[in-house]
């Protein structure tokens, strides 16, 4: 395996961040300059992307663009081309999503809020009920929260060269990549992870889909001001406003989540009058990767059909 120059610094970042920027649009809002992609047409999911990730994490959308919805993903402040300024706390990011819609014309959507952008979609639901139809918190943060990794694991995350190792690593031995990611992102036991490995190796879908989140992830240091700023809002919350939601909300979250506990599921459900709480037994942060990751999706769809018919 090279050493690949080019990746690290060269042609393969520029066309990395050429796609990006292909795949998007910034506009000016009342908050700051926001950048989202968009795809198909009304009505629209608002996808509330997780950290550190940016509007790339729109093919999360896909189940809901097939069933007939458009998406709608911005990339959070400090994510991508869209500066910190427009938004540092969970409340300012609410009223960028606000502004954003203003901007765009869009009179309401269902919200979609996934990992570290549950917070943000929990504001924009409890400060601007009118625009919010539906919420589906995935796996989502809804209390004060550390993120669990060491010192050495950090700087192992946000080190170029360690990230463009990690992308060899699922290119050319993907069965240490899966399992390596099962184990930090599940508490799943030594052999639930090596069945659920041997189903993604086994599954095209899915591989590609991991693909898609390592080898294809953004260069970090245009993620890096979000994901730092995100770490010190969540270290900071003391109760987020779940009793000021108003909408029908879903609140979906595996059983072996090794990321965000499931307590953050419990505390969404007791929190929020008349949320419905899907226990999705053995599915870890990755959901669509896991048990029940097909069902998920069709729960997640047939809640946003009900709830914001087109």
């Amino acid at each position: 395996m090279a050493f690949d120059l080019d990746l690290l610094g060269g042609r393969r970042r520029a066309r990395i961040i050429e796609r990006l920027n292909a795949d998007s649009e910034v506009v000016e809002t009342a908050c700051g300059p926001v950048e989202f992609a968009r795809r198909g047409n009304a009505p629209h999911v608002l996808i509330v992307h997780g950290t550190p990730q940016g509007h790339n994490a729109s093919f999360m959308g896909a189940p809901f663009e097939a069933a007939g919805f458009g998406t709608i993903t911005p990339s959070r402040p400090g994510y991508l081309r869209t500066p910190l300024s427009s938004g540092r706390t969970f409340e300012q990011q609410a009223d960028a999503l606000a502004a954003l819609l203003d901007a765009l014309e869009i009179e309401a959507v269902a919200v979609y809020a996934v990992s570290g952008g549950g917070p943000s979609g929990i504001q924009f639901a409890a400060r601007h009920p009118e625009r919010v139809r539906a919420l589906i918190l995935e796996v989502a943060i809804s209390q004060n929260y550390r993120a669990p990794v060491s010192g050495l694991g950090m700087a192992l995350l946000t080190n170029p060269i360690a990230n463009w190792l990690q992308a060899r690593v699922m290119d050319y031995l993907p069965r240490l990549a899966v399992g390596q990611m099962l184990k930090i992102e599940s508490s799943l036991d030594a052999a639930d992870r090596a069945r659920i490995a041997d189903e993604i190796l086994a599954d095209p879908e899915k591989l590609a889909g991991l693909r898609r989140v390592i080898s294809d992830a953004p260069p970090f240091d245009l993620l890096r001001s979000g994901f730092e700023n995100d770490l010190k809002q969540f270290a900071a919350i003391e109760r987020l406003p779940l009793e000021a939601v108003g909408c029908p909300t879903l609140v979906v979250h595996g059983t072996h989540d090794g990321d965000v506990p499931f307590s953050h599921a419990e505390n969404s459900a007791r929190g929020i009058a008349g949320a419905e709480l899907q226990r999705v037994e053995k599915g870890w942060h990755l959901l669509a990767m896991g048990d029940g990751g097909e069902e998920v999706a069709g729960v997640e769809v047939d809640f946003v059909r009900r709830h914001f018919p087109a």
